[in-house]
């Protein structure tokens, strides 16, 4: 079994953060928590004052059994706010930010 871990970048300058991460989903193989997991990965839009952001995700073994009990998606809506971008869309990175503040939609078997 497997789950992804979210993991969210910021860089300000040269300094680099990881800004938060959440749990998404079980999987039961790691083939298909890597296919999952592709659409979660790259570039998200960046917040003003920020130089870049992106996400990273992670597939992680778990115990057969174990549940997965997903965290509270990341708050970038108070990053986003700050300016909110001109012609937000359903495509590319605002695809990726739409699919994070969603749960899973992969149920535990």
């Amino acid at each position: 079994m497997f789950t992804i871990v979210l993991l969210l970048y910021l860089q300000q300058h040269l300094e680099v953060t990881l800004e938060g991460s959440s749990l998404r989903g079980v999987y039961g193989t790691k083939q298909e928590c890597e296919r999952a997991a592709v659409r979660l990965r790259g570039p998200v839009p960046r917040p003003p004052g920020v130089t870049a952001a992106w996400h990273d995700a992670v597939c992680l073994p778990i115990n057969r059994g174990v549940r997965v009990n997903e965290l509270a998606p990341l708050d970038l809506r108070e990053l986003l706010d700050r300016q909110p971008p001109p012609g937000c869309g359903g495509s590319g990175d605002w695809r990726r930010v739409a699919e994070l503040c969603r749960p899973s939609s992969n149920p535990a078997p």
